[in-house]
């Protein structure tokens, strides 16, 4: 047993494997897209470094849509714009191109002139949820509601993170006068996104344009909660009932750790016409 033993130390050991010096090259666009779609805009970014410092020939549009698309997640809208309407004078169709082009359209008011480029980027690539999106957005503007709701459906069976959609789709109700079916709507996107200020306020107009009293959140310091009821105020004067907006934005002068400025000036320009008024 023991010679044995020493027969086994004495072999040589198995050699290991080698590991192929050869990789396949990483598909950056592809990562890119993932990584963009997936809303990690810092390992974006750090991927589009190591992409654009080992870049092929080949790569320079694929790397100019990526960088593009960075622009716009980044809120960068009119650069975003100007560089997609170059890439789609200077290139082939690509639906990536045209669904930018669109968002930034829409995101600047330009809602007109989104349709066309959504509309060509959803027919390419059916499953693109924020083309969908933005068309509806596009569609609401044009208060093609049948085309709207349509565009709506479509992006909902295509995302997992439908609470954008919903705060866009309670909008839409909004503007068709349906504030009751809207602020059930907003009522779901903010179980989603609960700190969604956007979600919040336009939760609280559906339920005051019903006609329903808004209510404190147990999250809501005192400054938010001013700031909501002074949101309120203005929403509640702009229905035409200045009772609920006085006592909306009474209180939130008087509820806040902050100065409220917006609810102090309607309110004293309320006041004011209130004593105009006076025979």
């Amino acid at each position: 047993m023991i010679w044995a033993l020493l027969l086994a130390a004495a072999s040589p050991a198995p050699a290991m494997p080698q590991l192929s010096q050869d990789r396949p090259a990483l598909d950056y666009a592809r990562l890119m897209d993932e990584a963009i779609d997936g809303g990690r805009i810092i390992q974006a970014d750090a991927m589009l470094s190591q992409w654009r410092a080992s870049a092929q020939p080949q790569d320079g549009r694929n790397i100019e849509i990526a960088t593009t698309r960075l622009l716009l997640e980044k809120r960068r809208d009119e650069e975003a714009l100007a560089r997609f309407t170059a890439l789609g004078q200077s290139g082939p169709a690509d639906c990536r191109v045209d669904e930018g082009q669109g968002v930034a359209l829409v995101r600047l008011g330009r809602f007109g002139q989104a349709v066309e480029p959504l509309r060509r980027a959803v027919a390419a690539c059916a499953t693109r949820w924020r083309a969908w999106n933005a068309l509806a957005v596009a569609y609401d503007h044009a208060q093609s509601w049948a085309l709207s709701l349509a565009a709506y459906e479509r992006a909902f069976q295509l995302t997992d993170r439908p609470a954008q959609l919903l705060n866009n789709f309670g909008l839409s109700l909004l503007k068709q006068q349906q504030p009751e079916r809207a602020a059930a709507i907003f009522e779901q996107a903010r179980t989603l996104a609960p700190d969604d200020d956007r979600i919040i306020a336009n939760g609280d107009t559906a339920d005051i344009m019903s006609g329903r009293e808004i209510g404190r959140r147990p999250g809501d310091s005192a400054d938010r909660w001013a700031a909501r009821l002074s949101h309120a105020g203005q929403v509640a004067l702009a229905k035409g009932d200045p009772i609920a907006a006085r006592a909306y934005l009474s209180r939130a002068v008087t509820e806040a750790d902050i100065f409220i400025p917006e609810a102090a000036a309607t309110l004293a320009a309320m006041e004011s016409a209130i004593e105009r008024d006076k025979p």
